[in-house]
């Protein structure tokens, strides 16, 4: 689950790590604006919350002089769409001048298990491609922890006094493990006359590690959900809505988003994406697309399946059961078959009247086309 950035700025000065001043406003608050910003000395940062990377180049990170010109952009990104979310919350910062930008990120890394941590002298927009000469990584074994060795080397690359790396890098690592995070970035972290500020900040935990410290977080996450994320979040599965009229269900992330690349290199326009898992049962694939042809603007869907620990025949009654229950006869079904019980599910597609292929570029050719 992604973090709002404001909720990583609470945590991080729950840990003693300094962020600028700023104020979170959702529509409730609108009509006392002036009462909630008057504390944050001008000039300001006005930034759209959401839960995802690159509102900057989307244009939902703003500047402003004066309060009447702040006001004026948290109304217009108040409840627009970004990426299929609606923005419910602005944070209103004072627009901090640094003397100069770093980047530092902590991250989960499974070879071996441990934590990354990267440092970097060059921060802010484009770090990925302004900072990847001076970037340091370095691995954290969990079993030793953050050791003094580990900051020092952060602190001399970095040309920071060590006791303010440490007072930093301590802060993120507890906070780090404490909210079950899998990412903690601070991108950037400024130098100004008084410090060192956190001034933007990522992080992503993991909702499903049941730590209490989220409970809030997570409700937060849950209550924004549409009917139709609630019930795959029921499921397990993972959906994303898109712009498009052709939805894409497999069942494994790496196998869906490369359907979806088949489709949009075809010309084809995602409108959803479904992510079934693996070993799906005739009655998950049937919820599955249950929930698919309850979208309005799905006008077609290709359902592509290799069959492992995933029989395709329980696929294929599961298909058929759906589209009768649904009753989109509107809606165009498109299935790819590959694997264990590929023929038998073939015949009850057959049967039904489902077009079915057993090579992935056929099967997008007869939905796009």
């Amino acid at each position: 689950m992604i973090l709002f950035e404001f909720e990583v700025k609470k945590i991080l000065e729950e840990y003693g790590i300094p962020t600028e001043a700023s104020v979170t406003l959702s529509k409730e608050d609108l009509p006392r604006f002036k009462d909630a910003v008057a504390r944050i000395p001008s000039p300001y940062v006005v930034k759209a919350q959401v839960r995802g990377w690159g509102r900057g180049r989307a244009g939902l990170v703003k500047f402003a002089d004066t309060l009447e010109e702040a006001e004026r952009l948290v109304n217009e990104m108040m409840g627009i769409e970004y990426r299929g979310e609606r923005v419910r919350y602005v944070l209103v910062s004072h627009k901090v001048k640094p003397l100069r930008e770093i980047y530092l990120a902590m991250m989960i890394d499974g070879s071996p298990n441990g934590v990354l941590l990267l440092a970097s002298r060059s921060g802010g927009v484009d770090v990925e491609s302004k900072g990847v000469h001076d970037l340091l990584a370095l691995r954290v074994d969990p079993q030793a922890g953050l050791r003094d060795y580990i900051v020092r080397r952060v602190s001399k690359h970095l040309v920071i006094d060590f006791n303010e790396a440490s007072r930093i890098l301590k802060g993120m690592y507890r906070a780090f493990w404490d909210y079950s995070l899998t990412l903690l970035e601070l991108n950037p972290l400024v130098e100004t006359g008084e410090g060192f500020l956190a001034i933007d900040r990522k992080a992503i935990a993991d909702e499903d590690s049941g730590n209490p410290k989220l409970s809030d977080i997570v409700a937060r996450h849950e209550s924004e959900l549409t009917e139709i994320q609630r019930d795959a979040k029921r499921w397990g599965f993972s959906i994303v809505l898109l712009d498009g009229d052709l939805a894409v269900v497999g069942n494994g992330a790496g196998l869906t988003m490369a359907t979806l690349d088949a489709v949009s290199d075809s010309g084809g326009r995602p409108g959803l994406f479904l992510d079934l898992g693996g070993g799906a049962t005739s009655e998950r694939v049937r919820n599955a697309l249950k929930l698919v042809f309850k979208q309005a603007n799905v006008k077609a869907v290709l359902v592509n399946i290799v069959g492992g620990i995933t029989r395709c025949d329980e696929v294929a009654h599961g298909l058929v059961e759906a589209l009768r229950e649904s009753g989109r006869s509107d809606v165009k079904l498109v299935v790819r078959l590959s694997g264990f019980m590929e023929e038998e599910g073939m015949t009850v597609l057959s049967r039904a009247g489902i077009p079915a292929f057993a090579r992935l570029e056929d099967a997008v050719n007869a939905v796009v086309n």
